[in-house]
């Protein structure tokens, strides 16, 4: 029943999926300072991106538009980052990139699974 609840919150509507994208863009875009420093930024970017691959996916149901869609938003982040001021902390990594594109393929992987289990 919980899972039901939860695949029908990703996948019929997409407030849920849109409010993630803009608290990671947010979490993106503030000075670092103001961050938790909970985990490293590599894992932090997997970990954002994968629940993104995941819900984008969860609504959407197309791999193909998700990927290349969070694929330029991963870039957009890397850009607006380097254009940040020098006193927020924030830099164009490409290695963040990539840990953002491993981290959509995985939440598709957990999403093929989730589908598989609540239907």
């Amino acid at each position: 029943m919980f899972l039901k609840k939860l695949h029908d919150l990703f996948y019929l509507k997409p407030h849920f999926t849109i409010f993630l994208t803009v608290v990671i863009a947010i979490l993106c875009f503030i000075p670092s300072e103001r961050i938790p420093d909970v985990t490293d930024d590599k894992t932090a970017h997997f970990v954002a991106f994968a629940i993104l691959g995941f819900s984008w996916f969860m609504f959407l149901k197309n791999y193909v538009k998700v990927a290349i869609g969070l694929s330029f938003f991963a870039v957009f982040i890397e850009v607006v980052q380097y254009l940040l001021p020098v006193s927020f902390h924030r830099a164009f990594d490409l290695l963040d990139i990539l840990a953002d594109i491993l981290g959509i393929f995985i939440g598709f992987a957990v999403a093929f699974v989730f589908n598989k289990v609540v239907k």
